[in-house]
């Protein structure tokens, strides 16, 4: 009867409070433009944001602690539009990641290299560069969590290791002075994929959302590579 008065007594306009969990590397950039676009085009839904890590997204979504979860895959494919237990996946846009190190290391100190920078050690999109560092250099680097995009920046840029980010971290115009792209290592394109209760009824403030953050973002490119050409190793 709730879900029924919602879904009528707005005349058609999605309205409500829609509590959007997601993983920090997404919160840091990811979500400003959708959350001004949804703002613009529909003022009558609330959005409130949490920073939820990977490994707990699933839990806080079938809880009823957030709405929805949005997380990264590497697989575009990866369960998109499927029903699995209590939770729906349904696959929006998505991600291009870069990896950035210093432009120039101090003489006499330890390889960036040596070390991975994760904002959330659980996230699809942060596992990358420790796996292709184990495959090519023979042994697995010092991982460190900085907890934000930021954070990775910053410590990345005082030679401290190398870091995996949103390219859209180093286009904004953010990034510190002397923090490079490190073209030897590979980059990558991730996709955010959103959580929901399988209760097989959206709201309206919520199906406004998921189609708003995929058309803002662009969502998914129609040449997208699958895991086979990833240069990436899984």
């Amino acid at each position: 009867m709730d879900e029924m008065s919602v879904a009528l007594k707005n005349k058609g306009e999605p309205a409500g409070r829609i509590v959007v969990g997601a993983t920090a590397p997404l919160m840091d950039y990811e979500l400003q433009e959708i959350l001004r676009e949804c703002r613009y085009r529909y003022p009558r839904i609330h959005l409130s944001l949490k920073v939820v890590c990977a490994r707990d997204l699933e839990a806080a979504v079938a809880s009823g602690g957030v709405d929805v979860g949005l997380t990264f895959v590497r697989d575009p494919g990866e369960r998109q539009d499927e029903t699995a237990g209590d939770m729906l996946r349904r696959t929006l846009f998505s991600v291009p990641f870069v990896p950035v190190g210093p432009a120039a290391p101090q003489p006499g100190t330890p390889s960036p290299l040596d070390r991975v920078l994760v904002v959330d050690p659980d996230c699809a999109s942060q596992g990358i560069l420790p796996r292709h560092l184990a495959s090519v250099r023979g042994k697995a680097p010092a991982v460190m969590e900085t907890g934000s995009t930021r954070g990775a920046l910053s410590l990345a840029n005082r030679g401290l290791g190398v870091a995996m980010v949103p390219q859209a971290a180093v286009g904004c115009g953010l990034t510190p002075d002397g923090l490079v792209v490190i073209d030897s290592l590979p980059g990558a394109l991730v996709h955010v994929q959103a959580l929901l209760p399988n209760g097989g009824w959206l709201s309206p403030a919520v199906s406004a959302f998921l189609d708003l953050a995929g058309r803002t973002r662009g969502g998914l490119p129609s040449d997208t590579p699958g895991t086979a050409a990833d240069p990436v190793p899984a």
